[in-house]
C-alpha cells in the first residue's frame, strides 16, 4: 500500500473515532444479475461456519475493514455487497467503504451460505508440521511481530499486502494461514480460495496460541 493510501486511511479512522462516517440506507441491488464481491464483515468463526461462495472476511471489529479492503479491492469501480452481523454494522460497513471510494455498494442479493473455511488450532498445525506431509504456513502479521518470533519455514507476507502473495502460492498444496489470533488470517485465508486455493484452513488462536504451546 502507498504512503497516500495509508494517509487516506489514517483520516478514514480519525473520522471514526469522532463519530463516524456518514450512513446512508443499505438496500439490495436494483439489478440482482450483477456480479457482486461479497464482503463478510462477522467475526472468523461466524464466517467459517457459513458465507457466500467467493466472500471475503475483512471484518468491521478493530478496523479491520478500513485498514484492509484497499489491499484486497484495488478497483474501487469493483460493485460490492456487504455482508454482516446486522442491519447497523452494514450500514456502518457501507459507510466506511464509501468513505474509502468504493461508490456502489449494496446488500447481498438472494442466496445461501453453503461456503465454510476450515479452521485449526496451533496444537493442530504444530502436529501437522511433524507429520510426512505438513501444510505451507503463510504468516500475515507485521515486521514487529515477526521479529519476536515465526514459524521456521513459513511464508512472511506483511499484513497490508496480503494478496502479494499470490505468485508465490501453488493451488495443489495445502496452507495454513495464521496471524496473532485468527482475523487477519481469515482475511487472507479467504483471499486465497478465491484465488483458487481449496486446500487452506485459518489458524484460529494464531501465533498467541502457538506461542503457549508446551515446549515453546
Amino acid at each position: 500500500m502507498d504512503s497516500r493510501g495509508k494517509a487516506g486511511i489514517a483520516l478514514l479512522l480519525a473520522v471514526a473515532a469522532c463519530g463516524g462516517a456518514p450512513r446512508e440506507p443499505l438496500a439490495p441491488p436494483a439489478d440482482p444479475t450483477v456480479a457482486r464481491l461479497v464482503i463478510d464483515t462477522r467475526v472468523p468463526e461466524e464466517f467459517a461456519a457459513g458465507h457466500r461462495p467467493g466472500a471475503l472476511n475483512i471484518q468491521m471489529k478493530y478496523g479491520q475493514l478500513a485498514k484492509r479492503a484497499r489491499s484486497y479491492v484495488a478497483d474501487l469501480t469493483t460493485p460490492i455487497a456487504v455482508r454482516a452481523t446486522d442491519d447497523a454494522e452494514a450500514e456502518e460497513a457501507a459507510a466506511t467503504l464509501r468513505e474509502l471510494g468504493y461508490y456502489d455498494v449494496t446488500l447481498p442479493p438472494p442466496g445461501d451460505e453453503r461456503v465454510t473455511l476450515p479452521l485449526m488450532s496451533a496444537e493442530t498445525l504444530r502436529h501437522r508440521l511433524g507429520s510426512p506431509d505438513p501444510p505451507v504456513v503463510v504468516d500475515v502479521r507485521s515486521q514487529a511481530e515477526w521479529d519476536r518470533g515465526v514459524i521456521e519455514g513459513a511464508i512472511l507476507i506483511d499484513h497490508d499486502d496480503g494478496p502479494s502473495v499470490g505468485p508465490r502460492l501453488d493451488p495443489e498444496r495445502e496452507y495454513a494461514v495464521i496471524c496473532a489470533g485468527g482475523w487477519r488470517s481469515s482475511q487472507l485465508a479467504s483471499w486465497m480460495r478465491r484465488q483458487g486455493v481449496e486446500n487452506v484452513s485459518n489458524v484460529i488462536d494464531g501465533m498467541s496460541g502457538w506461542k503457549e504451546l508446551p515446549g515453546d
